[in-house]
């Protein structure tokens, strides 16, 4: 008997459809504007768009939070200048260059950007936290001889560790919000 008989790829397909159709169902995964608890709550036409220029954002420590503040502002309030807030969030973290690639001459040429940020979303009119955590992201760059390009790359990868940190931390807002019943 041979390990390629005609009945057993039948029955190994069969069993790895079943097992995949098993994994799946119990996926949580959907598309970003579907309706319900992801980033749809903040589109415009979302939940929780009444919100918006009502939900502070606390003064930055750092240039490294400075930019998660403003990417973070942008995407809750869409511009809209906030007055009266309803919610407040607070922010602290830092970031960090890693080099993981080193130059016979010693010198980088390839790093990481690593940023951590910590948030807390308070309801402003009787102090109860709704939601607190630690979001990260790590962004890789390359370095090279030239002074400028260098300093350039860092700047623009703390840049978009920043957005991305917003954008993580956006999603968290919303759920916490969406399930506090607003």
């Amino acid at each position: 008997m041979s390990f390629f008989d005609a009945g057993r790829p039948r029955a190994l397909a069969a069993l790895c459809l079943l097992a995949g159709g098993l994994a799946l169902s119990g996926c949580t995964g959907r598309p970003l504007y579907a309706g319900g608890l992801t980033a749809d709550v903040m589109a415009p036409d979302g939940q929780l768009v009444s919100l918006r220029g009502r939900i502070a954002v606390s003064e930055a420590g750092n240039r490294t939070i400075q930019i998660v503040r403003n990417a973070l502002l942008f995407r809750l309030n869409q511009g809209t200048r906030v007055s009266e807030p309803l919610y407040t969030v607070a922010l602290s973290g830092s970031g960090s260059e890693i080099g993981i690639a080193v130059e016979p001459g010693g010198q980088a040429a390839a790093s990481l950007y690593y940023m951590s940020a910590s948030y807390t979303l308070t309801r402003n009119s009787d102090g109860t936290v709704l939601a607190t955590g630690t979001r990260t992201e790590t962004v890789p760059f390359d370095r090279t001889g030239q002074l400028y390009q260098s300093q350039r790359a860092v700047i623009d990868a703390r840049d978009r560790a920043g957005k991305a940190v917003a954008g993580q931390i956006e999603l968290e807002i919303a759920r916490a919000l969406t399930k506090a019943g607003v």
